[in-house]
């Protein structure tokens, strides 16, 4: 599932559901469209990932061993808040209230996807942690020559 694009303003209910845009659902395969697993994101957002694609992310963690401390604690942190999720037939993902504190979710959120990540992000946190950089040549341009230098 590579290929995601676009970012989406949603508001979340009194009750913690987070309806799904209709065209961010589109560029889900539809055989995975129902079931998902959200997990703390890198930063302050959560992580949406379709079943299938956290069984497939699980499958490379299984190499990790428990018997070295590094991997043992990133299996840990990272499982830590995992939870499984299913998306009712009005397209919503229910929030653990759990999920929403340690992110700082409140009402209105911002979701943005790209390649095959989806981010769920409070909307003002989103706000002061995305920035436009001054020049997004350079950046680009500082970026792609990592790429390639590493090809």
């Amino acid at each position: 599932m590579i290929g995601l694009t676009g970012n989406y303003e949603v508001k979340v209910d009194s009750k913690g559901r987070l309806r799904l845009p209709t065209n961010l659902l589109q560029q889900i395969p539809e055989d995975t469209r129902s079931q998902y697993v959200l997990n703390k994101g890198m930063g302050k957002c959560l992580r949406l990932f379709p079943k299938s694609q956290w069984d497939s992310v699980t499958r490379e963690m299984s190499n990790f061993s428990y018997f070295r401390n590094d991997e043992r604690n990133f299996l840990r942190a990272f499982y830590q808040l995992a939870t499984q999720v299913e998306m009712d037939s009005n397209d919503r993902i229910l929030l653990s209230k759990r999920l929403m504190e340690t992110v700082g979710i409140t009402d209105e959120v911002v979701i943005t996807a790209f390649h095959d990540v989806i981010e769920i992000w409070d909307s003002k946190t989103y706000a002061a942690t995305i920035v436009e950089p001054d020049n997004f040549a350079d950046m680009a341009d500082e970026v792609w020559s990592k790429l390639n230098n590493n090809k």
